[in-house]
């Protein structure tokens, strides 16, 4: 009988070692990027304006009520991105915020900086005048044959 697979496998997980190729530190200030602005998109209020529109044929006068509170949802979802916005770029911390902007969270970075590790290791790139034979960041292995 010739073992299969399975069992030729150990019964005991495969163990896996942390081996640390670059140093684990973080840069002192994260790239901004744009921001998701919080609020409502005031869906409902449009859905329910053009059923009505649609209902009495596009005649904008018995919609009025439902128009009037649309306008109110949009002006509420600009003043709110425009509060998310002033505290953006402030960096304000604020309480009870589930997700921290770029700002905030370079802010709280300048508070804790990190030591200074010289260049960046994702710069360790082979250029186009080397050779790929060459083992110029000494990657492989030193066990294995080349």
């Amino acid at each position: 009988m010739f073992p299969t697979g399975p069992l030729k496998r150990s019964m005991y997980p495969r163990k896996f070692y942390f081996s640390e190729i670059a140093p684990l530190c973080l840069k002192n200030e994260v790239d901004i990027k744009r921001q998701k602005v919080p609020g409502g998109s005031c869906t409902q209020e449009l859905q329910a304006l053009f059923g009505c529109l649609k209902k009495w044929e596009f005649d904008d006068i018995p919609c009025a009520k439902l128009h009037t509170e649309y306008m109110r949802c949009v002006e509420s979802a600009e003043k709110a991105a425009a509060a998310f916005k002033d505290g953006a770029k402030k960096g304000i911390l604020g309480e009870g915020i589930s997700k921290l902007s770029t700002a905030q969270f370079n802010k709280i970075m300048s508070m804790f900086p990190q030591p200074d590790l010289g260049v960046s290791q994702r710069r360790m790139k082979r250029l186009p005048h080397m050779s790929y034979a060459d083992d110029l960041y000494r990657r492989k292995d030193k066990n294995k044959p080349n």
